[in-house]
């Protein structure tokens, strides 16, 4: 049959980013434009052309229809292309290329030119009846967006759908919430948002994207998720993201249905789960309030994995220019399911490159101008230009689970006892009152306790409001979590400058030894608490007991660390570098003891 193409174009008072970020989210703008909700299959792969993935879907909710669904290819703020190869139906194939150029005033062209093969006569009522109209409905999304007059893509526009809202158990679960300690226009703030967004935006909250549209902290905006959470209004999840592809692989109810491996069928890799890296947030309304579904209308497209600059399927014996984006750090390509990787090095004179089945011709490619890429290998393939390094705008649960508000409101959400999930990053801070023993015999057991609690209610104070959590009491020492090295140094810090006045207050005259160190740590599930094992926290506890009294011990390479460098030049302090051997630790540990001069000089003028 013979094919049909239509182009479409127009200009838009917005910039190309702008225009990307809408037409480029293809779950949300297809929603949008009233496609269908689709299934996907995991990825399959005939022989040696590029893999797909099978789409079932429901035309108009009654014709079953299903295709193969090839991998988008785009580059960044210029254009994607999709290929969609029917299995039923009256078409046979379809592609959509959507290309923006800029226009007169900082404004953008856009051009869509859509490809229809029908398979049979039928296919050309098809095509009239909802193939053409949904592409005429892409132009109009960017027209609905600047009648909204939206300030930004997060209040993008929504199909208007009728839905029911159980109001009076909205507003009675608000006004538990507002009994909580979060400030009233969150609480506003939040019932607005659960009554006004769309299915998707209530049945996925992003913790990060609510933040920027609040204009607020992010962790208060956890704070808040967090109580709204256990007032009713909202559940919580985890979904367990892959490292490359940074695509949601699987979606849990508890941390204690996590599993310790997990297969990536884009990468072809499997991976052990990780706190800080593998596993997300996320926040839902509840269904008591209204029930919502975030269905599924496309998994492959650009937003879905906004680290991937470019992508392009390269068939075998073929060659495909990239351009690299200038002021882009930290770029890699990488070749999907066989994860083969080369990085994009600014000291690297190479500007083409050759795949073959034994992998890349070399390490690294030039970080100028545009890069050629032949593909020499026996089957096709799908290249990436991708941020090797970023880090998704996500929660992920090594950042939550270090929060006093989570330890408290959700004490029960635990790993199974069978679990121990990988942390690469975690600072533990270890505190120990100096002389406790000589406390308790001078004053006896129920006084000498009475100041034990009153200093952990101080310590819990200051390891809080620098966004960290006590893991527990151990007798008189303190073990705390935090998700930033800083965030531990400036806790450890604060409670050495205001200890005295805590003493002066409560006429005491306590002595502290404080440690923090940095670095990987297991997470498991001691006495139906969440805790931590490892190397990381034997160190911690180790450079706590190198402490005199009045100071703060780290390890060098926290001191070396960028953001400490920052605080403690900001601080006025002391520094004394020194070697120890630790117990149980092989090898000398190079430690740094931090004083803070203030408290040099109390001890100087009491001598």
């Amino acid at each position: 049959m013979k094919p049909k193409t239509y182009v479409l174009e127009k200009e838009y008072a917005v910039d190309r980013k702008t225009a990307w970020q809408l037409l480029a989210d293809n779950n949300r703008m297809n929603l949008y434009i009233g496609l269908f909700p689709v299934s996907f299959s995991p990825a399959k792969q005939d022989g040696v052309e590029v893999f797909y993935r099978e789409a079932h879907a429901k035309v108009l909710g009654l014709v079953p229809i299903s295709w193969q669904e090839f991998p988008f290819q785009w580059q960044e703020n210029d254009s994607y292309t999709v290929e969609r190869r029917y299995l039923t139906g009256p078409l046979k194939r379809y592609t959509l290329k959507v290309e923006l150029f800029d226009s007169a005033q900082n404004g953008t062209r856009v051009k869509l030119t859509a490809d229809f093969v029908p398979l049979n006569p039928l296919g050309y009522g098809a095509i009239w009846a909802t193939g053409l109209p949904a592409v005429k409905k892409i132009m109009r999304y960017l027209d609905d967006y600047l009648a909204s007059e939206a300030t930004n893509v997060l209040e993008a526009p929504q199909r208007p759908k009728a839905v029911e809202i159980n109001l009076l158990e909205l507003d009675r679960l608000s006004a538990l919430l507002a009994k909580s300690p979060v400030e009233n226009h969150y609480v506003e703030q939040l019932h607005d948002y659960l009554v006004g967004k769309g299915d998707h935006d209530v049945a996925q909250i992003e913790p990060v994207n609510l933040a920027r549209m609040w204009n607020t902290d992010l962790d208060e905006t956890l704070r808040v998720l967090l109580y709204a959470t256990k007032a009713g209004l909202l559940n919580l999840s985890w979904n367990v993201i892959c490292p490359n592809c940074r695509v949601s692989k699987v979606e849990h109810s508890s941390l204690s249905q996590l599993e310790q491996a997990f297969h990536c069928d884009l990468c072809g890799v499997n991976y052990d789960a990780n706190f800080d890296q593998f596993v997300e947030l996320n926040f839902s309304v509840h269904p008591a309030i209204r029930k919502a579904y975030a269905e599924v209308y496309c998994i492959g497209g650009p937003m879905i994995t906004p680290h991937v600059k470019a992508q392009q399927v390269i068939e075998r014996g073929k060659t495909a220019s990239f351009r690299i984006p200038q002021g882009e750090e930290a770029l890699r390509f990488r070749v999907l399911q066989a994860n083969d990787r080369v990085t994009v090095d600014k000291s690297a004179e190479a500007t083409q490159l050759l795949y073959s089945d034994l992998g890349w011709s070399q390490d690294s490619v030039s970080n100028t101008g545009e890069v050629v890429i032949k593909n020499s290998s026996s089957a096709d393939v799908v290249v990436a230009l991708e941020h090797s390094d970023w880090n998704k705008q996500a929660v992920t649960a090594a950042k939550v689970t270090v929060m006093q508000e989570f330890r408290d409101l959700f004490s029960s959400e635990v790993l199974s006892p069978d679990q121990k999930i990988g942390i690469d990053h975690v600072t533990i801070l270890f505190t120990d009152l100096k002389g406790s023993t000589l406390l308790y015999e001078t004053i006896g057991d129920s006084s000498a306790y009475g100041q034990v609690r009153n200093h952990f209610d101080f310590l819990t104070g200051h390891i809080v409001k620098n966004s960290g959590s006590v893991v527990k009491t151990i007798g008189d020492a303190v073990m705390a979590v935090f998700h930033k090295p800083e965030d531990g140094l400036k806790a450890a810090l604060a409670i050495q400058k205001n200890l005295q006045a805590f003493n002066d207050t409560a006429n005491e005259e306590l002595v502290l030894r404080l440690g923090v160190y940095s670095g990987a740590a297991i997470a498991v599930n001691s006495n139906d608490r969440l805790d931590y094992f490892g190397r990381t926290v034997n160190i911690a506890a180790r450079i706590e007991g190198q402490g005199e009294g009045n100071d703060v011990v780290i390890s060098r390479e926290l001191l070396a660390h960028t953001s400490s460098v920052e605080l403690l030049s900001a601080a006025d302090v002391e520094l004394e570098e020194f070697s120890a051997v630790l117990k149980g630790i092989e090898g000398a540990v190079d430690l740094v003891r931090i004083r803070l001069k203030e408290n040099v000089l109390i001890e100087k003028h009491a001598g």
